[in-house]
């Protein structure tokens, strides 16, 4: 890399080491953090911003500092940065993902209309007041589901099964970023992937319950299916079709999420150009040796990466989240199984805690097995053994 390489880095994991994944331009990267982070040191720049996510000191920092050395660079791991992202990258001439595109990621209603143009979505309709609501259910019946077109892992969504549900729905203070979609029944799969010009990396798993059960107390999880899994196949080929529709950035990863209906139909419920969140980085590192962070910074930063694995993984891997269960209480020791790959307990969970999103835990465990139906077995084994014994207080 030439000298005048210059990074700016809005950062949110919380676990990510930017020396260890980008040893090569450590000195070269300028690290804006929603979290502390542990390994900084070597870093050109680094900073904690309290509320990064909501304040504007970031982008204005980025700014005054591109004044005296142009950032070659600009990324984000964030789902909430990345129009920030784009926006400044278009101001800035910094190459990257584009503000229409990042949008097209993050509205879920524009996504929804773009997706549309290659795949089957739900139907679905912006919301500017509660009659736009009534009205939508008066075309297309019950249930419907309510969701702001912005947020993720799960937040601020209602399912309305009835007009006992609508009623209570309308005692809630008004949002301006609403939509409504109908309801779709069927498990639900996502596909992560890191694509970049000579490097493909896609793995296809599903979620072991609804991600909406955590708000009526359901664990919740995901468990891989192998690559030569005939559905895995489909599952790719409808990653593909998706991303037909939308301008893409040259170097991305993605999180798709998918309906697999009653009648063997596959559709989109979202899709985002970034990591997925919960435990899949953990999963995927754990069959198939790819980081998936690593793979699509050190990529995005004109990095060589090690090529995805091309022979069908030994093991598969899944995990389950045991949720907070809103009174105190501690979380058992690790499960006493051979096949238990990875158990951690939440440390930072206020005694109290209730579910607030899907990614809301007391512990998760991560389990290992020969296939998909293995993984299953032994993650409902996993999760019991850790119900039946949760630990109150002393």
């Amino acid at each position: 890399m030439p000298s005048t390489t210059n990074i700016a880095v809005i950062n949110y994991g919380p676990q990510l080491d930017y020396p260890a994944m980008l040893p090569e331009l450590a000195g070269s990267l300028q690290v804006f953090s929603h979290h502390e982070l542990q390994n900084t040191e070597g870093l050109a720049r680094y900073e904690y911003v309290k509320d990064c996510e909501a304040v504007p000191y970031p982008e204005l920092m980025i700014r005054r500092l591109a004044r005296d050395k142009p950032f070659t660079h600009l990324v984000t791991d964030n789902e909430y940065d990345l129009e920030r992202a784009a926006r400044i990258r278009e101001d800035l001439g910094i190459p990257g993902q584009s503000q229409a595109s990042a949008r097209s990621f993050r509205d879920k209603a524009v996504m929804k209309e773009v997706a549309g143009r290659t795949v089957a979505t739900a139907r679905f309709a912006r919301l500017a007041s509660i009659t736009d609501l009534t009205g939508f259910i008066g075309k297309h019946a019950y249930p419907v589901v309510v969701k702001p077109v912005k947020q993720g892992g799960s937040r601020d969504i209602s399912v309305l099964r009835d007009e006992e549900d609508l009623l209570a729905f309308s005692r809630r203070p008004w949002r301006e970023d609403l939509m409504v979609e109908e309801f779709i029944e069927g498990p639900m799969y996502h596909v992560d992937a890191v694509l970049a010009d000579g490097y493909r990396f896609v793995a296809s798993s599903r979620y072991l319950r609804s991600c909406l059960g955590v708000f009526s107390g359901r664990n919740n999880g995901s468990l891989q299916l192998r690559p030569d899994d005939p559905f895995a196949r489909r599952l790719e080929e409808f990653l593909d079709r998706v991303l037909e529709a939308f301008d893409t950035p040259d170097v991305s990863a993605y999180h798709l999420e998918v309906f697999h209906t009653p009648d063997d139909e596959l559709v989109l419920c979202e899709i985002a150009s970034r990591v997925g969140g919960d435990r899949i980085p953990a999963l995927t590192r754990a069959t198939y040796g790819v980081d998936l962070h690593t793979a699509v910074l050190r990529q995005s930063c004109g990095l060589p990466v090690a090529p995805p694995p091309s022979a069908p993984p030994a093991e598969v891997h899944g995990s389950v989240s045991v949720l907070p269960q809103g009174r105190p209480v501690r979380a058992p020791g690790r499960p006493p199984f051979p096949w238990v790959h990875q158990y951690t307990v939440n440390e930072q969970l206020a005694p109290d805690a209730v579910t607030l999103y899907s990614a809301s835990h007391l512990c998760f465990v991560i389990v290992r097995g020969a296939d998909t139906a293995e993984v299953e077995r032994r993650l409902l084994e996993a999760e019991a053994w850790l119900m039946e014994n949760l630990e109150e207080p002393a």
